[in-house]
């Protein structure tokens, strides 16, 4: 069968846009493809900053002649009184081209069948290939020219080959055809490609490699001739790196090693970070003086002087905000954090200083952590913001402040919860994780306190993050419910004098964490029908993690439609009348004699007997079967029972008869959110 070949020419691409652009472009081609009919087998993908290919080696010609059942107008509609066609069963005719002769029927509408000749594949390439190619979606996106069209960068080539032959097509005035471009500088001449083989093979003799991997390889092979025995890690360096290159090339660069007396992190960061340069260790993995950059044109020398230049100048700006910064203590720094601000209306750094110690303290206690040394590396945590190295390289907030804190003598569990703030927590550290705790509920209760909420894909602030952040640590450490911290945080707002709207910002961020469970448990633990039953109410969310996991357990226990709806029927009863303005009671305002049923006087016993089992459960499975063993129960009572009773009393005991199965019930979520 016909190989079809497709490559988007662009401007250079982020480097952090293109093995996504590729692989979405192909999973787009594949969906469409399939859904018309046509595709076989599946597709390569691969790229490079400036090109993204997708090649299917096989192809039908053409699609199958295809059978569609169209239906039409309903017989009432389609015929008058006497049996005759009207202008509605007429016009339907008209639109498919028949008579209505040619028409069946069924019980209540005429149908028309209609054979369908498949299209061939060229033609339907042609047809979707433009929307696809700008269906695409990046982070960023932009517009060039006259073009009303978006693009992550202008598109300046398209090849697309089917069975060697041009597929007819452009966009955006970028007409399709058979003529790729090498690489920039060492091979810019078009050439000609008819397959993906052929597109490889002349890719390379023009100083382009499309495959990632083997660029990958080539950099890490590269990197070890050049300094044997380092080992280049900093594997989001090498990703960037190769997404940076057509053809990678690695030049080997060194610094003056006085500037070897700077903090590690430092080093580290502006080589890495920003300048994209991969540090060089000996074989005791101790820092040298050496560093790799990849290039991907220019001479090995004029490249090597420039990037000794750059980094050279960025070191020397480094050495003088760090020796201006040893003139000073933490004391200092944090006395200077009185002139940053936290956000307008929240006040300054300092001030968010003595909440964060305050709130790391409480913290602390629910983690038997020292609650002293929380205090005070929470305290200190954010000083570092008015320090210069800071300043310089924004990136090492919190390293720099727990390097100052262990040079000033800190406690060693103060020094890495200021040096480790930022980062995910991979064991337990019980200062470190009650200043991290702290840091994300201050700022939660301050912007949702705000009304600064997250909205779509929107969330300048991170507080999405700073969720997951927190239902990750609970899941690990915390037993104690989010609704309870986050009001530890409001108290210390308060204390200072500042106004939020706590019941706003509890309900908005009860919102949050309802989304983030599923995003965090993956589609292989949590499955969609379960994932709107778990949370009853909106304070629900913010309970343990440990909680939701117990009540979506419980929840998987019930599969069968029948035990649902029985379930179901007492929930959406009392919701019904509490709406209607009913007077609903609960378990304890019930009474046989009140009830005035037989049935219902046997489901306020097992009601009565399961209360205690239903609090004391220790296991899903025990709760599940213990809230199943109401169901006969309850069916028979609203079999045999009115519950809406003409006589107020019955009426008002059955309802709160209703209502406390239904608080039963709904210990686990609300079951009415099940999709069966």
């Amino acid at each position: 069968m016909p190989e079809f070949l497709l490559e988007v020419g662009c401007e250079e691409l982020p480097a952090s846009f293109v093995e996504k652009a590729y692989s979405d472009l192909r999973d787009a081609l594949c969906k469409e493809l399939t859904e018309l009919g046509v595709c076989e087998g599946g597709a390569t993908a691969c790229g490079t900053p400036r090109r993204l290919i997708v090649s299917f080696p096989n192809l039908k010609d053409r699609q199958e002649d295809s059978v569609k059942e169209q239906r039409g107008p309903s017989l009432q509609a389609a015929y008058d009184a006497n049996g005759e066609p009207t202008k509605a069963l007429l016009g339907f005719c008209k639109s498919q081209g028949i008579e209505p002769s040619e028409l069946r029927k069924d019980e209540q509408y005429v149908w028309v069948t209609k054979h369908v000749s498949g299209l061939q594949t060229s033609d339907l390439l042609a047809s979707i290939l433009p929307r696809i190619i700008l269906g695409l979606n990046f982070d960023k996106s932009m517009r060039w020219g006259a073009s009303r069209a978006r693009f992550a960068r202008p598109i300046r080539w398209i090849l697309a080959a089917y069975d060697g032959k041009a597929v007819q097509f452009d966009v955006e005035g970028v007409p399709a055809a058979l003529i790729s471009t090498g690489h920039r500088f060492y091979a810019p001449e078009p050439f000609e490609a008819k397959s993906f083989a052929s597109l490889i093979s002349e890719l390379k003799l023009r100083f382009v490699e499309v495959s990632s991997e083997a660029r990958r390889e080539s950099i890490v092979n590269q990197a070890h001739t050049l300094a044997p025995g380092c080992t280049v890690g900093y594997d989001d360096l090498l990703d960037e790196n190769t997404f940076l290159t057509e053809w990678p090339t690695a030049i080997l660069g060194s610094f003056p090693e006085s500037y070897l007396e700077l903090p590690e992190p430092v080093l580290i960061t502006a080589m890495a970070k920003h300048e994209r340069m991969f540090p060089v260790r000996d074989a005791n993995g101790k820092l040298t003086n050496q560093f790799i950059f990849i290039r991907n044109s220019g001479e090995d020398e004029t490249v090597r002087k420039g990037c000794e230049w750059v980094l050279g100048a960025r070191f020397n700006d480094a050495r003088f905000f760090y020796e201006q910064d040893q003139k000073l203590t933490l004391d200092d720094f944090l006395a200077q954090t009185e002139g940053v601000v936290f956000q307008a209306q929240l006040g300054s750094v300092r001030q968010r200083a003595d909440r964060l110690a305050n709130l790391a303290a409480k913290i602390a206690l629910l983690l038997n952590a020292n609650p002293e040394l929380a205090r005070k590396a929470a305290l200190y945590a954010k000083s570092d913001l008015a320090t210069g190295l800071v300043s310089e390289l924004s990136s090492l907030q919190g390293v720099i402040g727990g390097q100052y804190a262990e040079r000033a003598g800190f406690e060693p569990e103060v020094a890495r919860a200021i040096a480790t703030q930022y980062r995910d927590v991979s064991e337990f550290d019980g200062v470190a994780l009650s200043v991290q705790l702290a840091d994300h509920l201050d700022k939660l209760a301050g912007y949702l306190g705000l009304k600064l909420i997250p909205s779509g894909s929107s969330d300048p602030f991170g507080l999405r993050k700073s969720v997951t952040s927190l239902v990750k640590y609970g899941a690990l450490y915390i037993r104690e419910p989010f609704a309870k911290l986050i009001l530890l945080a409001f108290d210390e707002y308060a204390a200072q004098g500042y106004s939020l709207d706590r019941d706003g910002a509890v309900t908005a961020l009860a919102d949050i964490f309802a989304g983030r469970y599923p995003v965090l448990w993956g589609s292989a633990e949590v499955r969609r029908p379960f994932e709107a039953a778990l949370f009853r109410g909106n304070v629900e969310a913010m309970t343990t993690p440990a909680e939701v996991d117990f009540r979506l357990q419980t929840l998987e226990q019930f599969t069968d439609a029948t035990a649902l709806q029985t379930i179901a029927r007492p929930i959406n009863l009392t919701n019904s009348a509490k709406g209607k303005g009913e007077k609903v009671g609960g378990l304890a305002d019930v009474t046989k004699a009140g009830l005035n049923s037989e049935e219902g006087a046997a489901l306020l016993d097992a009601l009565t007997a399961s209360a205690p089992m239903v609090a004391a459960a220790t296991t899903p499975l025990e709760l599940a079967d213990t809230l199943k063993s109401l169901l006969p129960a309850i069916n028979a009572f609203f079999d045999k029972t009115m519950v809406m009773s003409d006589d107020s009393s019955e009426r008002f005991h059955r309802l709160s008869l209703a209502n406390a199965a239904a608080e039963q019930l709904l210990v686990a979520g609300d079951f009415t959110k099940l999709e069966g």
